[in-house]
């Protein structure tokens, strides 16, 4: 005989879901509190900071991964930059604990189920001389320290952040695409099995001017997107401002976001990074901002990394 959950204990184990049994609708996402920095480039020691993502990993710590330049390192070419990691007890108060990697940029460290290799990172790698002349690769870990195995997923170049978000035994990518030697640059979305072998179609998303990847799980079904809006058909590059997208397979629609009145004035950069991190039972959104311009970031950049609380609108 068949055992059914009772429908309140059913709603209370899924996601958007009322007491009735049946599925909310996410209308937007607001940020009632200031963001809270949580470390800059001059705390550690470093030239630049940019692409990270933070994960708690099994025994508790909040392991942050991000790409940087050391003050002593290659200065002239922001592209050669390594991975580096920094781990917290509080989610908020961060500890450099040193380099993992060389010449590694947009990536993402997450967690699968497996038993032997828990930890898979997705990012790019030169497979030429030339900055553009990159692949994208995923990596497997035991330990979140040490990455193996690499497999190429693409051999071009896919950049501004990649993000991996897992979903059972499928991976699902997000990355952005130039289209027009930099002009309208756009997100795109495709599947992965856990070992590298991509299994859907790479799709445009849909929805103009989506640029920078920031891809956040909400459920099994969405997405939400906070992409950079900070691209043009023509390629010019603007001031940067935040809007939020609810995605379902390539589809996209806007929701209501009110991150952009946060964002400081001088701020040139602001790059949502991927994930949201659950810290004492709440939800944040982790973002990186910068004072100085893309081409100008080695030059008395400061660039500093955030949290700030995410709350969900349904109706």
């Amino acid at each position: 005989m068949k055992k059914f959950l009772p429908c309140a204990l059913a709603c209370m184990l899924a996601a958007g879901l009322t007491c009735g049994c049946r599925p909310k609708t996410l209308v937007g996402v607001a940020f009632p509190d200031p963001p809270v920095e949580i470390v800059s480039n001059a705390d550690f020691g470093m030239q630049l900071i940019n692409m990270f993502n933070i994960i708690r990993i099994p025994d508790g710590t909040y392991r942050m991964y991000f790409i940087a330049n050391p003050k002593d390192g290659i200065a002239e070419n922001e592209h050669l930059q390594n991975l580096y990691y920094a781990e917290s007890q509080d989610g908020f108060h961060y500890e450099l604990k040193g380099k993992l990697m060389d010449e590694l940029v947009e990536q993402t460290v997450f967690l699968v189920k497996d038993k032997e290799y828990p930890y898979r990172m997705v990012g790019n790698q030169w497979i030429g001389e030339k900055s553009w002349e990159r692949g994208m690769f995923l990596w497997k870990s035991k330990d979140g320290i040490t990455f193996t195995d690499r497999k190429m997923l693409y051999d071009f170049l896919h950049d501004t952040q990649n993000v991996m978000i897992p979903r059972g035994n499928r991976l699902k990518l997000y990355s952005r695409v130039t289209q027009e030697h930099y002009k309208n640059r756009r997100m795109t979305v495709a599947e992965f099995n856990q070992e590298g072998e991509q299994i859907s179609d790479t799709e445009i998303l849909a929805g103009d001017f989506l640029y920078n990847t920031a891809a956040c799980k909400v459920d099994e079904r969405y997405d939400l997107l906070f992409p950079t809006y900070y691209n043009t058909h023509g390629g010019t590059t603007d001031a940067c401002f935040f809007r939020c997208y609810l995605a379902d397979g390539p589809f996209v629609r806007e929701l209501p976001c009110a991150l952009n009145r946060w964002v400081e004035a001088d701020e040139k950069w602001v790059l949502a990074a991927p994930g949201f991190v659950y810290i004492n039972g709440e939800r944040y959104l982790a973002f990186n901002t910068r004072t100085k311009s893309h081409e100008t970031s080695q030059t008395g950049m400061v660039s500093k990394y955030k949290l700030i609380k995410a709350v969900l609108e349904y109706q």
